[in-house]
């Protein structure tokens, strides 16, 4: 299925000029990438228990995500609750699990699991989880279950909105809750780009949100090697736009095929640095570009600020050019940590 090529007003490149790449505004060719708005920035050419709930209206899928971690809240003997939470990519099902302080090990959370699978109709091919401070622990004991894959990523959506939605509600709610210190985030140095996976240049755009629902524009027969995230039709406006990144390159495939291999998380602007960052698997971080403007940086800021009214929608576009006729490559992300930060604000409006 083909899709329009993406309007330009003006464009900055290292290997193309503005006048080369522009294209009529009044394209009247069907939706997808002609709808995008954008502003274009320059690469950067100098890098160096309860039981399980299950909804019978979603098919079951094979990819699950787990989190085995202490909760915000003390019990009468001033140790804090470890629980297990699993479901699967599609939210067929939720299982929680509390678990005593004195089974916080591997060889407790691998029979846990299994019981949870021998009981399960669908088995896991994989099991996702994106929790750094217990990847010993959950690797140890996953990859002893026969016949599944232990991966660690932060590509876990369900689980994450799931999260969010129990320390809005169920925790604050529990008796000897308390309200937790923000973690630290790790210190991590970006990982430059190979050469030959760096476009020539890139725009910061848009898309409505309605693009990414049923009837939308977009789906998973025209995001060639890309992929789209699980969406709630009903959780954003339609009329919201979703930001997103788009890479221009000849060797456009190439990169689009390589993003297929790293566990695309999603894709953030950091402001103090000036860089454009992929954030991929656990914890790696791939520096995409430099911020050498105050233009550049003001378009990503309002990148950012647009991913806090979407709860960290956005998307990734990897093409040959502005005018091509389709993606190599369209990833539809979630930012977690934009979206924690979105949960955050809205509690402390309410509070």
């Amino acid at each position: 299925m083909g899709v329009t090529p993406l309007h330009i007003g003006r464009v900055f490149g290292i290997l193309a000029s503005a006048a080369a790449l522009q294209v009529s505004p009044q394209c009247s060719r069907p939706p997808f990438l002609s709808r995008l708005r954008q502003a274009y920035l320059v690469m950067d050419d100098v890098m160096t228990s309860a039981p399980v709930t299950a909804s019978s209206s979603v098919k079951p899928s094979n990819q699950w995500e787990l989190d085995f971690y202490s909760r915000p809240v003390q019990g009468p003997d001033g140790k804090k609750l470890w629980e297990l939470l699993v479901t699967d990519s599609a939210g067929s099902f939720q299982h929680v699990e509390a678990v005593p302080s004195n089974c916080v090990n591997s060889r407790e959370l691998r029979s846990r699991v299994q019981r949870l699978i021998d009981a399960s109709e669908v088995k896991p091919k994989s099991v996702r989880f994106f929790r750094v401070q217990m990847k010993n622990m959950i690797s140890i004991a996953l990859n002893e279950l026969p016949g599944v894959e232990c991966k660690p990523s932060r590509v876990t959506y369900r689980l994450s909105e799931w999260l969010e939605v129990r320390e809005r509600e169920v925790y604050p709610a529990m008796p000897g809750y308390r309200k937790p210190r923000p973690e630290p985030q790790p210190i991590k140095l970006p990982v430059k780009l190979p050469e030959q996976l760096r476009g020539e240049q890139y725009a910061f755009v848009t898309l409505p949100f309605a693009e990414f629902t049923p009837g939308g524009s977009i789906n998973k027969d025209n995001v060639g090697f890309g992929s789209l995230c699980p969406v709630d039709p009903s959780s954003l406006p339609p009329d919201l736009m979703v930001p997103g990144i788009a890479i221009f390159s000849k060797r456009s495939p190439a990169i689009a095929a390589w993003l297929t291999g790293v566990d695309l998380a999603f894709v953030k602007s950091v402001l103090e640095s000036r860089e454009i960052l992929l954030e991929v698997g656990l914890d790696t971080q791939y520096l995409l570009a430099r911020m050498r403007t105050l233009g550049q940086t003001a378009e990503a800021s309002q990148y950012e600020e647009q991913k806090l009214l979407t709860r960290g929608l956005h998307f990734l576009s990897v093409q040959s050019g502005p005018d091509s006729e389709q993606p190599d490559g369209f990833w539809l992300l979630k930012d977690t940590e934009a979206s924690a930060k979105a949960s955050d604000a809205d509690r402390a409006r309410r509070s």
